[in-house]
């Protein structure tokens, strides 16, 4: 599908991540996070940011799996990541952007020598949430985490999710063989569904 010729759910969907500057989106899976964020950087208008610490997407490029696109910038961080943020924070507070972090379990795995691991990437997503208040940029952040009773946590290392004040809450979820954008509320009640069947997700 050509950017130009956006499906419903991609107006929608574009609509409900820029409606705040910092939103985290979780999935059930790493291929389908890899797939949507692919395809989120296809349909959106305004130039994307694609930060990738599982290096998952930058596989499927060079498999030509999927497809390279000129109006996403991509990111590989390994131990240069405080100057890619760096960067990214002056890029996207200067001119409208979509920052896409693929995911937080990598960048936790990134910084898995640190004690402070936690405080620093907490501070990281308040910094570019800062910084992209003023030309109304967007940053989402994907994980794989699973909703326990004290909220989202990260499997494997059992960090919990960074609670922002106007942040939106985001899942990608399957329902009867149907993929849904699923928008929650503090308490992760359902606030919002979107189908998602004619973003061609596949």
């Amino acid at each position: 599908m050509h950017k130009n010729q956006r499906s419903v759910s991609a107006e929608k969907i574009s609509k409900l991540v820029f409606e705040q500057n910092l939103s985290s989106i979780t999935f059930d899976d790493a291929i389908t996070k890899t797939y949507f964020f692919h395809k989120l950087g296809l349909v959106t208008d305004v130039p994307v940011i694609y930060v990738d610490f599982d290096l998952l997407h930058s596989g499927y490029l060079a498999a030509n799996i999927l497809s390279q696109n000129e109006n996403v910038e991509l990111y590989a961080p390994k131990e240069d990541w405080r100057d890619i943020f760096a960067q990214l924070t002056n890029k996207i507070s200067t001119k409208k952007h979509l920052v896409l972090i693929d995911s937080l379990n990598g960048f936790f795995a990134t910084l898995s020598g640190s004690k402070d691991s936690g405080r620093i990437i907490n501070s990281v997503l308040v910094l570019l949430a800062s910084a992209a208040q003023k030309p109304d940029s967007a940053v989402l952040f994907g994980s794989t985490a699973k909703l326990k009773e004290d909220g989202w946590v990260l499997p494997g290392i059992g960090r919990k999710i960074v609670q922002i004040q106007k942040m939106n809450f985001l899942a990608l979820q399957q329902k009867n063989q149907t993929l849904n954008l699923v928008s929650l509320n503090s308490d992760n009640s359902v606030k919002l569904v979107i189908p998602i069947s004619d973003l061609d997700l596949v």
